[in-house]
Protein backbone atom coordinates (compact mmCIF):
# COMPACT_ATOMS: atom_id res chain seq x y z
CA UNK A 1 0.00 0.00 0.00
CA UNK A 2 1.46 3.39 -0.75
CA UNK A 3 2.09 6.20 1.36
CA UNK A 4 -0.66 9.00 1.73
CA UNK A 5 0.48 12.79 2.37
CA UNK A 6 -1.39 15.28 3.28
CA UNK A 7 -0.96 18.68 1.33
CA UNK A 8 1.01 20.92 3.27
CA UNK A 9 -0.38 24.12 1.39
CA UNK A 10 -3.43 23.28 3.82
CA UNK A 11 -2.68 25.98 6.65
CA UNK A 12 -3.83 23.18 9.12
CA UNK A 13 -1.57 20.55 7.94
CA UNK A 14 1.69 22.79 7.47
CA UNK A 15 0.50 24.36 11.25
CA UNK A 16 0.54 20.68 12.10
CA UNK A 17 4.03 20.04 10.94
CA UNK A 18 5.62 23.34 11.50
CA UNK A 19 4.08 25.14 14.14
CA UNK A 20 4.65 22.55 17.29
CA UNK A 21 6.79 23.01 19.88
CA UNK A 22 6.83 19.28 19.85
CA UNK A 23 8.44 19.53 16.56
CA UNK A 24 10.42 22.47 17.04
CA UNK A 25 13.90 21.12 15.79
CA UNK A 26 12.24 20.85 12.01
CA UNK A 27 10.87 23.63 12.19
CA UNK A 28 14.20 25.22 12.91
CA UNK A 29 16.11 22.95 10.27
CA UNK A 30 13.14 24.35 7.91
CA UNK A 31 13.54 27.81 8.18
CA UNK A 32 17.53 27.84 8.12
CA UNK A 33 17.38 25.85 4.66
CA UNK A 34 14.53 28.41 3.13
CA UNK A 35 16.88 31.29 4.29
CA UNK A 36 19.88 30.00 3.41
CA UNK A 37 21.34 30.72 6.71
CA UNK A 38 24.60 29.57 7.50
CA UNK A 39 27.28 28.41 10.32
CA UNK A 40 27.18 31.39 12.74
CA UNK A 41 23.88 32.62 11.29
CA UNK A 42 21.80 29.71 11.92
CA UNK A 43 18.65 29.55 13.79
CA UNK A 44 19.65 27.71 16.95
CA UNK A 45 16.62 27.94 18.80
CA UNK A 46 12.70 29.78 18.66
CA UNK A 47 9.99 30.02 20.43
CA UNK A 48 6.15 30.00 18.66
CA UNK A 49 3.78 33.20 19.10
CA UNK A 50 0.21 32.25 19.35
CA UNK A 51 -0.68 33.14 15.27
CA UNK A 52 -4.77 31.56 16.00
CA UNK A 53 -5.34 34.79 17.77
CA UNK A 54 -7.07 37.06 15.63
CA UNK A 55 -5.36 40.45 15.57
CA UNK A 56 -7.96 43.12 14.86
CA UNK A 57 -6.50 46.12 14.41
CA UNK A 58 -7.30 50.03 14.97
CA UNK A 59 -8.29 50.63 11.18
CA UNK A 60 -10.17 47.17 11.22
CA UNK A 61 -8.14 44.93 9.56
CA UNK A 62 -8.02 41.48 10.70
CA UNK A 63 -4.78 39.45 11.25
CA UNK A 64 -4.01 35.79 10.86
CA UNK A 65 -0.73 34.49 10.41
CA UNK A 66 0.40 30.93 9.41
CA UNK A 67 3.39 30.74 11.33
CA UNK A 68 4.74 33.41 13.79
CA UNK A 69 8.49 32.54 15.24
CA UNK A 70 10.64 34.02 17.21
CA UNK A 71 14.59 33.16 17.11
CA UNK A 72 16.85 33.38 19.91
CA UNK A 73 18.52 36.61 18.88
CA UNK A 74 15.45 38.66 18.66
CA UNK A 75 14.49 38.01 15.03
CA UNK A 76 10.65 37.83 14.15
CA UNK A 77 9.92 35.36 11.31
CA UNK A 78 6.58 35.12 9.87
CA UNK A 79 5.49 31.93 7.12
CA UNK A 80 2.15 32.45 5.05
CA UNK A 81 1.31 29.61 2.62
CA UNK A 82 -1.01 30.93 0.04
CA UNK A 83 -2.82 28.98 -2.87
CA UNK A 84 -5.02 31.09 -4.33
CA UNK A 85 -3.98 34.31 -6.00
CA UNK A 86 -6.38 37.31 -4.46
CA UNK A 87 -4.16 39.90 -6.21
CA UNK A 88 -3.42 41.46 -3.27
CA UNK A 89 0.01 39.88 -2.29
CA UNK A 90 2.47 42.71 -2.80
CA UNK A 91 0.77 45.13 -0.53
CA UNK A 92 -0.97 42.12 2.64
CA UNK A 93 2.61 41.31 2.75
CA UNK A 94 4.05 45.00 3.71
CA UNK A 95 0.97 45.48 5.36
CA UNK A 96 1.32 42.14 8.00
CA UNK A 97 5.41 43.06 8.13
CA UNK A 98 4.14 46.81 8.94
CA UNK A 99 1.90 45.68 11.76
CA UNK A 100 4.42 42.79 13.12
CA UNK A 101 7.30 45.55 13.16
CA UNK A 102 5.25 47.94 15.22
CA UNK A 103 4.29 45.14 17.70
CA UNK A 104 7.44 44.13 18.54
CA UNK A 105 7.97 46.95 20.72
CA UNK A 106 5.19 48.37 23.14
CA UNK A 107 4.34 52.41 24.06
CA UNK A 108 7.22 53.83 25.43
CA UNK A 109 10.23 51.83 24.59
CA UNK A 110 12.98 53.00 22.44
CA UNK A 111 12.95 52.34 18.56
CA UNK A 112 15.85 50.52 18.54
CA UNK A 113 14.45 48.12 20.47
CA UNK A 114 12.17 47.37 17.47
CA UNK A 115 12.93 43.66 16.08
CA UNK A 116 14.01 42.36 12.35
CA UNK A 117 11.13 41.01 10.94
CA UNK A 118 11.69 38.62 8.32
CA UNK A 119 8.20 37.38 6.08
CA UNK A 120 8.52 33.81 4.09
CA UNK A 121 5.54 33.93 1.53
CA UNK A 122 5.21 30.20 0.08
CA UNK A 123 3.03 30.78 -3.11
CA UNK A 124 1.04 28.29 -5.75
CA UNK A 125 1.06 31.32 -8.07
CA UNK A 126 4.01 33.66 -9.53
CA UNK A 127 3.70 36.90 -8.10
CA UNK A 128 5.76 38.66 -10.40
CA UNK A 129 5.49 36.83 -13.24
CA UNK A 130 6.19 38.95 -15.95
CA UNK A 131 9.85 39.84 -13.99
CA UNK A 132 11.47 36.74 -13.11
CA UNK A 133 11.74 33.11 -13.79
CA UNK A 134 13.06 31.86 -10.08
CA UNK A 135 11.44 30.96 -8.01
CA UNK A 136 13.11 32.47 -4.95
CA UNK A 137 13.27 36.07 -4.49
CA UNK A 138 14.92 37.94 -2.17
CA UNK A 139 13.72 41.67 -1.12
CA UNK A 140 15.70 44.14 1.16
CA UNK A 141 15.43 48.01 1.37
CA UNK A 142 18.69 50.06 -0.67
CA UNK A 143 19.92 52.58 -1.74
CA UNK A 144 19.13 52.88 -5.42
CA UNK A 145 22.73 54.56 -6.73
CA UNK A 146 25.14 52.83 -4.36
CA UNK A 147 23.11 49.54 -3.59
CA UNK A 148 23.83 49.95 0.32
CA UNK A 149 21.26 48.63 2.96
CA UNK A 150 18.54 51.31 4.56
CA UNK A 151 18.11 48.61 7.50
CA UNK A 152 18.44 44.87 7.99
CA UNK A 153 15.11 45.18 9.45
CA UNK A 154 13.17 44.14 6.56
CA UNK A 155 13.44 40.74 4.58
CA UNK A 156 11.06 39.44 1.99
CA UNK A 157 10.99 35.86 1.08
CA UNK A 158 9.07 34.61 -1.61
CA UNK A 159 9.05 30.97 -3.23
CA UNK A 160 6.92 30.49 -5.97
CA UNK A 161 6.47 26.88 -6.19
CA UNK A 162 5.10 26.65 -10.09
CA UNK A 163 8.40 27.84 -10.86
CA UNK A 164 10.21 25.86 -8.99
CA UNK A 165 8.15 22.59 -10.13
CA UNK A 166 9.75 23.47 -13.57
CA UNK A 167 12.75 23.89 -12.36
CA UNK A 168 13.49 20.98 -10.56
CA UNK A 169 11.80 19.36 -13.57
CA UNK A 170 14.61 20.39 -15.90
CA UNK A 171 18.18 20.50 -13.32
CA UNK A 172 17.46 17.81 -10.76
CA UNK A 173 19.53 15.81 -11.92
CA UNK A 174 22.10 18.90 -11.91
CA UNK A 175 21.31 20.00 -8.34
CA UNK A 176 24.11 19.34 -5.99
CA UNK A 177 21.99 18.65 -2.66
CA UNK A 178 24.69 20.51 -0.54
CA UNK A 179 24.27 23.67 -2.31
CA UNK A 180 20.19 23.37 -2.52
CA UNK A 181 19.11 22.55 0.71
CA UNK A 182 15.49 24.42 0.49
CA UNK A 183 14.82 21.91 -2.21
CA UNK A 184 13.33 19.13 0.23
CA UNK A 185 10.83 21.61 1.72
CA UNK A 186 9.64 23.15 -1.80
CA UNK A 187 9.31 19.67 -2.67
CA UNK A 188 7.15 18.70 0.30
CA UNK A 189 4.74 21.40 -0.35
CA UNK A 190 4.59 20.44 -3.98
CA UNK A 191 4.11 16.71 -3.47
CA UNK A 192 0.50 16.41 -2.63
CA UNK A 193 -2.20 18.13 -4.47
CA UNK A 194 -5.35 19.40 -2.07
CA UNK A 195 -7.43 20.02 -5.56
CA UNK A 196 -7.36 16.16 -7.07
CA UNK A 197 -6.45 14.59 -4.35
CA UNK A 198 -3.22 12.93 -5.65
CA UNK A 199 0.14 13.21 -5.00
CA UNK A 200 3.55 13.40 -7.30
CA UNK A 201 5.01 9.34 -6.97
CA UNK A 202 8.65 10.38 -8.46
CA UNK A 203 8.65 13.20 -6.64
CA UNK A 204 8.31 11.85 -3.18
CA UNK A 205 10.40 8.90 -4.76
CA UNK A 206 12.99 11.18 -4.91
CA UNK A 207 12.11 13.28 -1.65
CA UNK A 208 13.20 10.00 0.17
CA UNK A 209 16.68 10.12 -1.80
CA UNK A 210 17.15 13.80 -0.87
CA UNK A 211 16.41 12.47 3.35
CA UNK A 212 18.60 9.64 3.31
CA UNK A 213 21.26 12.55 3.45
CA UNK A 214 19.51 14.69 5.74
CA UNK A 215 18.18 14.25 8.94
CA UNK A 216 15.82 16.69 10.18
CA UNK A 217 14.11 16.24 6.36
CA UNK A 218 14.03 12.41 7.16
CA UNK A 219 11.95 13.01 10.62
CA UNK A 220 9.95 15.67 8.98
CA UNK A 221 8.66 13.09 6.45
CA UNK A 222 7.90 10.46 9.33
CA UNK A 223 6.10 13.17 10.76
CA UNK A 224 4.08 13.95 7.67
CA UNK A 225 3.13 10.79 6.94
CA UNK A 226 2.14 10.06 10.64
CA UNK A 227 0.37 13.58 10.73
CA UNK A 228 -2.07 12.32 7.62
CA UNK A 229 -2.80 9.08 8.64
CA UNK A 230 -4.32 10.43 11.51
CA UNK A 231 -8.02 10.14 11.45
CA UNK A 232 -9.06 13.57 13.18
CA UNK A 233 -6.27 15.32 10.94
CA UNK A 234 -7.75 14.06 7.73
CA UNK A 235 -11.13 15.33 9.02
CA UNK A 236 -10.46 18.65 9.82
CA UNK A 237 -8.13 18.75 6.51
CA UNK A 238 -11.11 17.30 4.07
CA UNK A 239 -13.42 20.14 5.60
CA UNK A 240 -10.41 22.63 4.65
CA UNK A 241 -9.66 21.88 1.18
CA UNK A 242 -13.18 21.37 0.80
CA UNK A 243 -13.78 24.70 1.55
CA UNK A 244 -10.92 25.79 -0.42
CA UNK A 245 -12.10 24.04 -3.66
CA UNK A 246 -15.13 26.02 -3.55
CA UNK A 247 -13.81 28.91 -2.81
CA UNK A 248 -11.53 28.74 -5.64
CA UNK A 249 -14.56 27.21 -7.91
CA UNK A 250 -16.42 30.38 -6.63
CA UNK A 251 -13.81 32.96 -6.99
CA UNK A 252 -12.70 31.77 -10.60
CA UNK A 253 -16.39 32.26 -11.84
CA UNK A 254 -16.95 35.61 -10.12
CA UNK A 255 -13.54 36.63 -12.09
CA UNK A 256 -14.86 35.33 -15.26
CA UNK A 257 -18.57 37.43 -14.19
CA UNK A 258 -16.38 40.63 -13.16
CA UNK A 259 -14.50 40.71 -16.41
CA UNK A 260 -17.19 40.77 -18.59
CA UNK A 261 -19.45 43.25 -15.96
CA UNK A 262 -16.18 45.52 -16.44
CA UNK A 263 -16.01 45.34 -20.24
CA UNK A 264 -19.76 45.94 -20.24
CA UNK A 265 -19.36 48.90 -18.28
CA UNK A 266 -16.19 50.45 -19.57
CA UNK A 267 -14.16 49.98 -15.76
CA UNK A 268 -11.60 48.19 -13.79
CA UNK A 269 -13.92 47.96 -11.31
CA UNK A 270 -15.86 44.48 -11.91
CA UNK A 271 -13.25 42.23 -10.64
CA UNK A 272 -12.97 43.05 -7.68
CA UNK A 273 -16.61 43.67 -6.81
CA UNK A 274 -17.06 40.20 -8.51
CA UNK A 275 -15.11 38.70 -6.12
CA UNK A 276 -16.37 40.75 -3.31
CA UNK A 277 -19.51 39.23 -4.23
CA UNK A 278 -18.67 35.52 -4.52
CA UNK A 279 -17.06 36.05 -1.17
CA UNK A 280 -20.07 37.44 0.50
CA UNK A 281 -22.01 34.24 -1.12
CA UNK A 282 -19.25 31.72 -0.06
CA UNK A 283 -20.31 33.12 3.95
CA UNK A 284 -23.93 33.12 3.56
CA UNK A 285 -24.13 29.83 2.29
CA UNK A 286 -21.21 28.78 4.94
CA UNK A 287 -23.65 30.19 7.46
CA UNK A 288 -26.83 28.55 6.42
CA UNK A 289 -24.63 24.88 6.61
CA UNK A 290 -24.06 26.15 9.92
CA UNK A 291 -20.17 27.34 10.42
CA UNK A 292 -18.57 28.94 12.94
CA UNK A 293 -18.04 32.96 12.02
CA UNK A 294 -14.02 32.48 12.73
CA UNK A 295 -13.55 29.69 10.09
CA UNK A 296 -15.98 31.74 7.79
CA UNK A 297 -13.94 34.75 8.16
CA UNK A 298 -10.41 32.51 7.73
CA UNK A 299 -11.55 30.93 4.53
CA UNK A 300 -13.50 34.19 2.97
CA UNK A 301 -10.71 36.70 4.56
CA UNK A 302 -13.75 38.93 5.20
CA UNK A 303 -13.71 40.23 8.45
CA UNK A 304 -16.06 38.46 11.50
CA UNK A 305 -17.86 42.23 11.41
CA UNK A 306 -18.72 42.04 7.96
CA UNK A 307 -19.93 38.21 8.58
CA UNK A 308 -22.39 38.89 11.38
CA UNK A 309 -23.60 42.09 9.62
CA UNK A 310 -24.45 39.28 6.45
CA UNK A 311 -26.29 37.21 8.90
CA UNK A 312 -28.34 39.98 10.51
CA UNK A 313 -29.42 41.12 7.26
CA UNK A 314 -30.21 37.70 5.56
Amino acid sequence: MSKEYLDLKIDFMFKQLFGQPSRKHITIAFLNDLLGRKEEDRITDLTFENSEAVKDTEDGKTIRLDLLVNTAVGERINVEVQVINQHDMPERILYYWAKLYASSIHSGQPYTMLKPTIMISILNYPLFKSETNSFHSLFHIKEETENFPWSNHLEFHVFDLRAFMVQWKEYRRQTRKEENKEFPWLMMFSAADYRNKKTDAELLSELEEWAMDREQVREALIEWETLSANEENRVIYEAKAKELRDLLSNLEGERRIGKEEGRKEGRNEGIKEGMLKGKREIALKMLEDGYDVSIISEITELSEQEILQLRNHN
